[in-house]
């Protein structure tokens, strides 16, 4: 048996197989009179938007008092103290950094 007629028989069985599927399948739903009997889904929602700001999260202005910028992160630093950080080695890299 070469390639092309076992692709061949592969091809004519499956395509036996999902006729047999879609003949079945179309004999099990008899169509749109089931369709009124079905139960429907439906959701409904009464909940009005809302305005919300940084207060109602427990966080200040943009701008702390000392001045610097507020990371709303975690563990968030700003870039003068990442380059503190890399000089004491106190950054794991897990990649190559390209520059």
């Amino acid at each position: 048996m070469n390639w092309i007629s076992f692709l061949t028989y592969l091809g004519l069985g499956y395509g036996a197989y999902y006729f047999m599927v879609f003949l079945l399948d179309s004999r099990a739903s008899p169509g749109s009179e089931n369709e009124a009997s079905l139960p429907v889904l439906t959701f409904s929602e009464t909940v009005l938007p809302e305005k919300v700001g940084l207060e109602d999260f427990g966080l200040r202005d943009a701008t702390s008092s000392a001045g610097r910028a507020a990371s709303i992160g975690m563990g968030g630093v700003s870039i003068k103290e990442l380059f503190d950080l890399a000089r004491k080695d106190a950054i794991e890299f897990t990649k190559s950094v390209s520059f």
